[in-house]
């Protein structure tokens, strides 16, 4: 016998968005989302309803389920926590109407309305494909005749999709926009984007488990979370909290009280006035206001001190947190025993990274978090200052590479403190590897200034021959000195305090290494006057103007004589097509020959400028200001980055690759052993990362290999086409790039104000 339909309001409580204010209510059904989410994947799970708000229609509701922890299911060998939760939708939902279903590693990009309205037939489910079921539209009534909540809970996924795979047109094709995977997306057309390559997810739910490392459209996500951090939103707030929230007073009333230390008094100075929240005994700390958790939102205090909030449940406590921060003047005390708390609240990091958050959000507080064992106890603590109007001390180590010395000032123009440059010179031993060298400054010949005492707060370096050097600075001081690296450091990176690295690198994801999407773009535009004279001088030439930025011969790649011509006869044919004419200039790596065999295909119609150290009027910069359209050669991440940042079409001209023995054989290794990209599965999309990959990546952290530097890596996360098809802007647009940049300078800036451990 079939059993009884299972309310939904049995097991799940609907997060509702209402029809928002000032719009009239659409009369049809509400859309019902179901999302399969887990603990590990609380970030995810924000983007996901952050996403939803932003393209859902405002005069219709929303009732999303989060599918967390359901009880009864045999588990079993599961890839996610969630895996067959989907299954028990039918039950679910009630049996009846419409229902779709999401993994939470997804993002809407369109509304999912258009989908749940969308006409069925006689099908019962919707999905890419009979056994990709991670996005389906299903019809409940028919879908229960085959799903079923007792068959989710001890059925494997294997035989559940073939009890449907038994009723012919049961499956339906869901429209490829809806459940776009990975690098199957498509802008303006994909509506639905799943980051499938567990390794690649940019929120790294699992690092215990995976090596990460950047996904190619990580930026998309990073924007979402960056939107919804500037508003503050979280899924629960104080106005709709989480249905468990309701006994959290009652939690927070079970002894034992915690005592406000004595020497928090020493470490705030004076506080006129103390809020406590939660068991938490403030005698003697002058005027003390004890407030309910409901009234949080109406108190203020210089201080304000809660104790055992890993009693409240795990959704709540971002906003909680949060409010600890709005009604504090000067500080916020925090006692917690995350052992005793509902995951992904039961780690000591987690709590430290929701201070941080919250701290931004709230600047000129200071912080503290006592961390308590489970015997109540206090084990350690950490500490942060609120920050102040002093600079500090900076120092941008600036070597022989120009592209390396711009990327540092833009950092430092991010950063926003004032900085004072070293110029360094090196022997050829500076380029010994950095974990032979140590913190040692070998090849250094000279600096101007010297590196001397009174040692900075802070040094900016790009490249191996100056991190070698930072971390002698580092050392020197005693280690207040704090480190940042732009690049590749080819050393330890937990040598570091941070390493700002791009793609070309394929640097793995550690706690002190963030990954930009490219380059900073460096420079500024020339002067009014300079680019007037430029703009004279090219003013006879047809539009568009295709600007080519020629490099050169730097390890993989080569660019000689034939492949200059092959780029000039690309870049002309496209400038006939178009109409328009050739902008050339070559740079320093450009061999004579290249240049030659170049401007003998581009002619005279075609304006030609070669490059020549020192050289007073260079184009190049009044290039990326005046120029309708690019072609860049593939060698140089940096002249890709300041191409595309400048928001016009560009193309890529792909160079042909020169390895030695050594290069060809890593190579070989990492693709025959699937060191790091496995080949395509069933599914068209990269496997998951083995478990030689994750030791191949420790290598590359340890500093001990290298890999090949891959610039179309920095292309594919530009979204830059290649010759011969037409230049267009890139998918990373000049904003985002900038974003990604302004995280960087964050992360520096943190670095000063980090908490201490007492």
């Amino acid at each position: 016998m079939r059993s009884e339909p299972v309310s939904p309001a049995a097991l799940l409580t609907p997060v509702r968005l209402q029809v928002a204010p000032g719009h009239s209510p659409d009369p049809r059904p509400p859309v019902r989302i179901f999302v399969g989410t887990e603990p590990v994947q609380h970030r995810a799970e924000r983007v996901f309803f952050h996403a939803l708000r932003k393209v859902r229609n405002p005069a219709r509701v929303y009732e999303v389920y989060r599918m967390l922890r359901l009880p009864g299911f045999a588990q079993g060998r599961w890839r996610t926590g969630f895996t067959n939760f989907r299954f028990a939708i039918p039950d679910l939902a009630g049996r009846h109407g419409r229902a779709l279903y999401n993994d939470v590693d997804e993002i809407y990009l369109g509304d999912p309305a258009e989908l749940f309205d969308r006409p069925m037939g006689e099908a019962g489910y919707l999905a890419l494909t009979p056994s990709d079921t991670a996005v389906m539209l299903l019809d409940c009534a028919r879908m229960a005749q085959v799903w079923t909540l007792e068959r989710a809970q001890r059925l494997g996924k294997k035989t559940l999709l073939e009890l449907a795979a038994e009723k012919p047109g049961l499956w339906a094709p869901l429209p490829a926009q809806w459940h776009a995977r990975d690098t199957e997306y498509r802008p303006g057309f994909t509506t639905c984007l799943h980051y499938t390559a567990l390794n690649l997810q940019p929120w790294h739910p699992t690092p215990e488990q995976y090596s990460y490392h950047p996904h190619p459209l990580g930026e998309l996500w990073r924007d979402l979370e960056r939107e919804a951090d500037a508003a503050g939103y979280e899924i629960f707030s104080a106005a709709a909290p989480s249905p468990a929230y309701g006994d959290a007073a009652a939690r927070l009333a079970v002894p034992p009280r915690w005592r406000l230390p004595a020497d928090v008094a020493r470490w705030v100075g004076h506080a006129a006035s103390v809020v406590t929240v939660g068991p938490l005994d403030a005698a003697g700390f002058g005027r003390v206001q004890a407030v309910e958790l409901d009234r949080l939102a109406g108190a203020s205090g210089d201080l304000v001190a809660a104790a055992h909030l890993e009693r409240c449940p795990a959704d709540d406590l971002p906003w909680l947190v949060d409010a600890l921060f709005a009604a504090a003047g000067t500080a916020v005390y925090l006692a917690v025993a995350p052992a005793a708390a509902e995951p992904p609240a039961d780690t000591e990091a987690w709590w430290r990274a929701r201070l941080r958050t919250a701290a931004r959000r709230h600047p000129g507080r200071a912080w503290r978090l006592d961390v308590l064992d489970a015997g109540g106890r206090r084990s350690r603590g950490w500490q942060a200052a609120a920050g102040t109007d002093t600079s500090p001390v900076v120092w941008l180590l600036h070597g022989r590479h120009a592209g390396d010395n711009a990327q540092i000032d833009a950092l430092a123009g991010a950063v926003g403190w004032p900085a004072q440059t070293r110029r360094l010179r090196f022997s050829p031993l500076s380029r010994l590897p950095g974990w032979l060298k140590g913190a040692r400054p070998v090849g250094l010949t000279a600096s101007e200034p010297a590196l001397a005492p009174p040692w900075p707060d802070l040094v900016i370096a790009a490249g191996r021959r100056s991190a070698s050097v930072a971390r002698w600075i580092a050392r020197r001081s005693g280690g207040r000195t704090r480190t940042v690296v732009l690049g590749r450091p080819r050393a330890p990176l937990s040598a570091f305090d941070l390493v700002l690295t791009t793609p070309q690198y394929g640097l793995p994801v550690r706690g002190n290494v963030l990954h930009l999407p490219a380059p900073p773009a460096t420079g500024s535009a020339p002067e009014a006057a300079t680019l007037d004279a430029w703009r004279a001088r090219w003013a006879a030439l047809p539009r568009p103007w295709i600007a080519l930025l020629v490099g050169g011969d730097r390890a993989p790649y080569c660019l000689d004589a034939d492949q200059a011509r092959r780029l000039g006869e690309a870049a002309g044919a496209l400038a006939a097509r178009l109409g328009g004419s050739v902008l050339a200039t070559t740079g320093p790596r450009t061999t004579p020959a290249a240049a030659e065999a170049l401007f003998a295909v581009l002619g005279d119609r075609a304006f030609q400028h070669r490059y020549a150290p020192g050289q007073a009027d260079n184009p190049y910069r009044a290039l990326l200001a005046l120029a309708d359209q690019f072609v860049v050669t593939g060698d140089s991440a940096s002249m890709l980055a300041e191409a595309a940042a400048s928001g016009k079409p560009v193309a890529v001209f792909a160079p042909a690759h020169r390895r030695g023995v050594v290069a060809r054989l890593q190579r070989a290794l990492e693709r025959r052993l699937g060191l790091v990209e496995r080949a395509a599965g069933s599914r068209g999309t990269a496997r998951q990362q083995n478990r030689l990959g994750r030791s191949y990546d420790r290598l590359l952290a340890a500093g001990v290999v290298s890999r090949e530097r891959d610039v179309s890596a920095v292309q594919k996360a530009l979204g830059l086409p290649d010759l011969p098809a037409d230049p267009a802007p890139a998918q990373l647009d000049p904003d985002r790039q900038a974003r990604a940049l302004a995280d960087a300078a964050t992360r520096v800036r943190d670095l000063l104000t980090a908490e201490q451990k007492l």
